[in-house]
C-alpha cells in the first residue's frame, strides 16, 4: 500500500511503496537492482544455510544437520547461544547450543573464522524460513534465565530428510551434541 508525502500545501509530493513493488514496477529498466537478490541465507533448494560470517563458500549443509539431530534423538530444542568470543572460551552447556555446533561441525579444522559468531539473526532466521525449525524462549540446563532457542519440528524434518536421503558423509552425533 503506497503512503503519500503532501507539500506544504497539501498537495502530493512523494509516494511511499514497498520495495517489492518497486522492483516490479521497474522491471528491465537500466540500472534496476537484481530482483533474484534475497537477504536470506537459506539457499533456494531449502538444503543449505550461508555462513555470511563463516568465509567463502561456509554453509550449513541442513540434510547433514536434520539427520544428526534426529540420529541424536535426545534433544528437542537447542539454545542459540550466540557469542562473540573465541570458541575455546565456550564450555558446559554452551558447547552444545547452535553457534558453537556450527562452528564445530561445519567450518573446516582450521578455519580462521573459528572464532566468529555464526549463529547471527540471518542465520537464525534462515533455519525457521527451512520450516524445519521454530524459535523459542524457554528456560534450559546451565542457564539461569530462560534463553532463546531454536525447536525442531520433527515431523517436518521427517519428510524433509525422506525427500532428501539421508546424507553420504553423516556427522558424528557425539561431535554434533558433546557429551
Amino acid at each position: 500500500m503506497p503512503q503519500f508525502i503532501n507539500d506544504i500545501e497539501g498537495k502530493p509530493a512523494f509516494v511511499v511503496i514497498p520495495y517489492a513493488e518497486y522492483l516490479r514496477s521497474h522491471a528491465g529498466t537500466v540500472g534496476e537492482p537484481d530482483v533474484s537478490a534475497s537477504d536470506s541465507m537459506l539457499s533456494v533448494d531449502g538444503r543449505f544455510i550461508r555462513l555470511p560470517h563463516g568465509g567463502q563458500g561456509a554453509q550449513i549443509d541442513l540434510v547433514r544437520f536434520v539427520d544428526a539431530w534426529m540420529r541424536r534423538g535426545t534433544i528437542s530444542v537447542l539454545a542459540i547461544n550466540k557469542r562473540r568470543q573465541a570458541y575455546e572460551n565456550f564450555e558446559g552447556d554452551a558447547l552444545n547450543g547452535l553457534d558453537a555446533i556450527v562452528r564445530r561441525c561445519f567450518l573446516p579444522t582450521d578455519s580462521p573464522y573459528k572464532n566468529t559468531m555464526q549463529a547471527t539473526t540471518a542465520v537464525v532466521d534462515a533455519f525457521v524460513e527451512s520450516g524445519l525449525f521454530s524459535r523459542s524462549v524457554e528456560q534450559m540446563n546451565g542457564y539461569y534465565r530462560p534463553v532463546q532457542c531454536i525447536r525442531l519440528n520433527e515431523r517436518n524434518a521427517a519428510d524433509f530428510l525422506q525427500k532428501h536421503g539421508r546424507p553420504n558423509d553423516p556427522l558424528d552425533v557425539h561431535q554434533f551434541v558433546l557429551p
